[in-house]
């Protein structure tokens, strides 16, 4: 046979995938036949690779659909013992707490001691690969010194008959899940190509666990996130967060606030926040969970804000239970916010309303009333309105939200209107108690001296105006005779209070004309300081000497200063019935402010500084 003729029949045996003896027969030219079985192991040796890929992208699109743990792990074992085409295949996962491995699934063991058997870390072929992460095979596994041989790992390996084994690790990241066999019952060499196969699908099949795993969690933080949202919608506040999470968890529960107090607790011994200060602190510090024992503690936060802590005692805590203990931190961040919100909304709709019905009470009563009624106010019953003014913006916005919070709990509304905090209360009595009781709280909860004025309203929008008018004269008032801080209504103000009424103010300011005009009138036109020197005189019962130290000026000026006085208003402005009317028409006209007996500024009280 001429070399063609001999190629030419090579050519047909591979591509017939004849067996070697059918090559060798060809004996005509040796080295083309050894060519021609090279070529024919090496392709055969590429349909294997192509199968067991296959294979592979089958067995991962298999694993990846499967939701159950059970399912993962069966499915696993099952399709390593096809594709390597052994006689069994198990696998066995880490036990964390024991710090072994354990039977957890076979496919072709027939022996009860086996699928129930646990292998120590280091021990055997598994345990070595469980210990060091690192496949490992053995063709006769009884005989191989390389392994740590114990009488109860050999007896169940013997019981089941099993010699050639192959073990790789079930590895995610840094995490080992445990350790993937297949095995035979005879004396069988594992091949490169083998073990790279089993290791593909060990692979795959800890993504596969770490998907089930992941599913398992989030099934289960799932439930308890929805049975936390109904909580929410229905209401429940903490209290019902708190009930229903330990009902899921099976556990005692604590929520705490940003400044660690209680709001709810549930269980049958729910934990004390002092005895798990240290795990709070952590918690907090790390942004994240932190536990001791059989307690859990996990900050209740929102972006940067820390909202509080969610405590959970149970023994025998795992993963899970603190994945779900974190997504209710974030059902209850939300659920607190949701609160504030609402509470916030209510609070810009109060002051909404309020601007309403003191700007333009006539523009849409029919709506201001519904929208009043929305927050509980009924503008067709008796009211009572308190002005509170006591510093600047900073002070003035604290004011408002603490004045905000009392009319809340007493059914009435609350907000800054014309530079002072006005408060609309749906009662009408006693407006003096309660100017005082709310200057006394918002005094305590700022620090700083907060006046109130108070005054009740008839029904209907125009009432409430005008008794916020008439507060603020009162407020007005109160600071201008020095009781800042104090609270009153016109009935504790007596003649002040009494001048201050509708059908007081016009005669007041005729009165303060007629009596002192000449003196306010020579004020503003010449720039002096005479209507205070006359208040300082009064204020120190004409004592000439205390009053020009008083004016911080020399006695001699004082007696000029009288002389112009006397000059403007008479010689008898210092004597009898003439130096009450004096001294009560310079009272009213600083207590009554700008307006009233002339355009100028209100006198300035006594000590102040002098031209």
């Amino acid at each position: 046979m001429t070399e063609p003729e001999t190629a030419g029949a090579l050519l047909r045996l591979l591509r017939e995938e004849a067996d070697e003896p059918r090559f060798r027969a060809v004996a005509a030219a040796p080295q083309l036949v050894d060519d021609a079985l090279e070529i024919r192991s090496r392709l055969a040796a590429h349909r294997r690779r192509e199968a067991a890929l296959a294979a592979l992208y089958e067995t991962a699109g298999d694993l990846a659909s499967l939701r159950d743990l059970e399912d993962v792990l069966q499915a696993i074992v099952s399709r390593a013992r096809t594709l390597i085409g052994t006689d069994v295949a198990y696998l066995l996962l880490a036990d964390p707490e024991e710090g072994d491995t354990y039977v957890r699934v076979t496919d072709g063991i027939t022996t009860d001691g086996f699928k129930t058997g646990r292998l120590a870390a280091g021990t055997g072929l598994g345990g070595l690969v469980a210990a060091t992460a690192v496949p490992y095979h053995t063709a006769d596994y009884p005989n191989d010194a390389r392994f740590a041989h114990t009488p109860y790992v050999d007896g169940v390996i013997g019981a089941e008959g099993l010699v050639a084994i192959q073990g790789v690790p079930l590895k995610f990241g840094d995490q080992v899940y445990g350790v993937l066999f297949a095995a035979n019952r005879r004396v069988r060499p594992f091949s490169p190509d083998e073990v790279d196969l089993l290791v593909s699908l060990a692979n795959h099949a800890a993504l596969a666990i770490e998907n089930a795993t992941l599913f398992e969690e989030v099934h289960k933080t799932a439930a308890v996130h929805e049975r936390l949202t109904a909580v929410a919608l229905d209401g429940g506040g903490p209290t019902g967060l708190a009930s229903e999470l330990a009902d899921v968890l099976h556990g005692s529960v604590l929520v705490l606030d940003a400044q660690d107090r209680p709001l709810a607790s549930a269980g049958d011994a729910p934990p004390e926040p002092g005895d798990l200060v240290r795990e709070m602190a952590q918690a907090r510090a790390r942004r994240g969970p932190a536990s001791r024992g059989s307690a859990c503690a996990t900050p209740i936060v929102a972006a940067d804000e820390h909202l509080g802590t969610l405590l959970l005692v149970r023994g025998g805590l795992d993963a899970s239970d603190i994945h779900a203990l974190e997504r209710a931190a974030q059902a209850a961040a939300l659920m607190l916010l949701g609160e504030r919100t609402v509470a916030e909304a209510e609070h810009r709709l109060r002051g909404e309303i309020l601007e309403d019905l003191l700007g333009a009470p006539h523009r849409e009563p029919e709506g201001l009333r519904r929208r009043a009624a929305l927050v509980g106010l009924d503008l067709e019953a008796d009211h009572m309105v308190l002005v509170a003014r006591g510093g600047d913006n900073t002070r003035r916005r604290r004011i408002t939200e603490l004045a905000g919070g009392h009319a809340t709990r007493l059914g009435g509304i609350a907000g800054e209107y014309g530079g002072s905090t006005v408060v609309v209360l749906p009662t009408a009595d006693d407006p003096g108690g309660a100017a005082r009781s709310l200057a006394e709280l918002l005094t305590g909860g700022i620090g700083h001296p907060v006046t109130v004025g108070a005054e009740t309203a008839a029904p209907g929008a125009a009432a409430v105006v005008d008794a916020h008018r008439d507060a603020a004269r009162c407020l007005d008032v109160l600071v201008a005779l020095d009781r800042a801080g104090e609270g009153a209504c016109r009935d504790d103000l007596g003649i002040h209070g009494i001048l201050l009424g509708p059908a007081g103010r016009e005669e007041l300011d005729r009165f303060v004309r007629r009596t002192i005009g000449p003196l306010v009138e020579h004020d503003e036109a010449r720039g002096s300081d005479l209507v205070r020197t006359a208040l300082t005189y009064f204020a120190c019962d004409g004592n000439l000497s205390r009053t020009a130290t008083a004016l911080y000026v020399h006695v001699n000026t004082l007696y000029q200063r009288i002389d112009r006085i006397s000059a403007l208003l008479g010689p008898l402005w210092r004597h009898g019935d003439h130096a009450l009317q004096v001294h009560l028409a310079l009272t009213m006209r600083r207590t009554a402010g700008p307006g009233s007996g002339g355009s100028c500024q209100a006198v300035q009280d006594p000590g102040a500084s002098t031209r």
